[in-house]
């Protein structure tokens, strides 16, 4: 738990970083396919621990690893990389720990230990100096935020795994307009606030479309709910749920919460994952990731300077934009955001000894 000025620190720093006044420099990775002839340390011993079960150390790391460790084998054989809850018993060479911190007399040796994080800075604020270096993968604006505290931060894109991406490619086998009528939201809890603030608008919306809504988030019983003309659908989140859905999913969209934390620094993963399932979706023109992914397709945005009902009212009805989008937004995630890129990027970052 942080204190109140560790928290006090990290605004500070957030609100500088936002204004431009002080943002740090991070590395960056290639994700270009790896060569033979590139220089790999042999018999390297990499642990990621993930203490809690969580859909961001599914994203960032379980999902990862079978790209990494294919890859792994096919240019640096002799590498062990796992992942757990429980950290090592064993000793090994790299220890990435994921939003978490253990105690020195958990770890066995001397293994370079790692920061990965995604969100939640305040929390650690105060305990970056304990690592000899910062994964960040959320965005670059959050990034270049961790790199303002400490001076070893590399930044790692989240991905999208390649059975989403297969699903996606046989998904836009049928064209988004001939789905049905069912509007697609998904991810954690807490990004609800943004979809409930909508509330009074998409019932009106739903009035001239007929559309129901999809909401694949938490864990708890299925349920239905009426927004004025809007029925809404509550799922659990599952793998299985969301590729239902998606399979239903005319238009997909995700607005984000308004604040600098909640906003400006957060990652385009709940945007690109819809395009890997094939699902053309409006994204929040408030977060720079989401902008920068989009400006590579000119995909759909709303937020800040267009209204969310416009927004969806036009491409709602709008067949061929909508196919058009789901196939260019798609090809975009496949191209440079599946964990097939991502492990290349993991790969070089493991050979680095950049550490003095």
């Amino acid at each position: 738990m942080s204190s109140p000025f560790a928290k006090l620190r990290f605004h500070s720093a957030l609100y500088a970083a936002f204004l431009g006044v002080r943002r740090g420099r991070f590395q960056e990775i290639s994700t270009a396919p790896l060569k033979a002839s590139e220089p790999l340390p042999k018999n390297l011993k990499v642990f990621f621990w993930t203490p809690t079960d969580t859909p961001g150390a599914n994203v960032i790391v379980h999902d990862v690893l079978p790209s990494l460790t294919r890859l792994a084998r096919e240019f640096a054989p002799g590498w062990e990389i796992r992942a757990g809850a429980a950290l090592p018993e064993q000793p090994v060479d790299r220890l990435f720990c994921f939003k978490a911190v253990p105690e020195a007399a958990q770890v066995r040796e001397q293994p370079r230990r790692e920061l990965l994080i995604c969100d939640q800075a305040e929390v650690f604020w105060d305990r970056l100096g304990g690592f000899d270096a910062v994964v960040a993968t959320s965005s670059r604006a959050f990034a270049g935020l961790m790199a303002a505290r400490h001076p070893r931060v590399t930044f790692i894109s989240e991905s999208e795994p390649l059975d989403y991406l297969e699903f996606g490619q046989q998904n836009l086998a049928t064209p988004p307009a001939a789905r049905g009528n069912m509007l697609l939201w998904h991810g954690g809890l807490y990004s609800q606030d943004a979809l409930n603030e909508l509330r009074p608008v998409l019932g009106k919306w739903a009035e001239q479309t007929g559309a129901q809504l999809h909401v694949v988030s938490g864990n708890a019983a299925p349920r239905v709910e009426k927004w004025g003309a809007l029925t809404v659908n509550y799922f659990p989140w599952s793998k299985e749920q969301l590729f239902h859905s998606a399979a239903q999913a005319r238009l997909g969209f995700v607005p984000a919460r308004f604040s600098v934390k909640l906003s400006w620094l957060k990652p385009a993963s709940r945007v690109r994952c819809l395009y890997a399932l094939g699902v053309p979706a409006i994204g929040d023109d408030r977060v720079p990731d989401v902008v920068n992914f989009m400006a590579a397709f000119n995909g759909p945005l709303a937020g800040r300077a267009r209204a969310w009902p416009g927004a969806l009212t036009a491409l709602w009805n709008d067949p061929a934009a909508l196919s058009r989008f789901a196939a260019d937004g798609h090809k975009m995630v496949a191209e440079q955001f599946s964990t097939e890129q991502t492990a290349r990027q993991w790969l070089r970052y493991l050979t680095q000894n950049h550490i003095p």
